[in-house]
């Protein structure tokens, strides 16, 4: 379950980055998720890896996100 809410809140955050600075960041961010998802995938890791990069990724989008809109 807590894998769902960091999948959702990064792809949440990605979308309003790319709202803010366009494709450039996000997609950088999106790449690295792909990475991590692969290798969960592929490699068998276990499920907190994934879920922490996804948070991980998640909270610096947000906080570029509150970067941005703050300027």
């Amino acid at each position: 379950m807590f894998l769902w809410i960091a999948i959702t809140a990064f792809w949440i955050a990605a979308v309003k980055v790319w709202g803010y600075l366009g494709p450039k960041v996000p997609l950088i961010f999106i790449a690295v998720w792909g990475l991590g998802f692969v290798a969960w995938w592929f490699l068998g890791l276990p499920q907190f890896i994934f879920m922490s990069l996804c948070a991980v990724l998640a909270v610096i989008l947000l906080i570029v996100d509150r970067y941005q809109s703050a300027l």
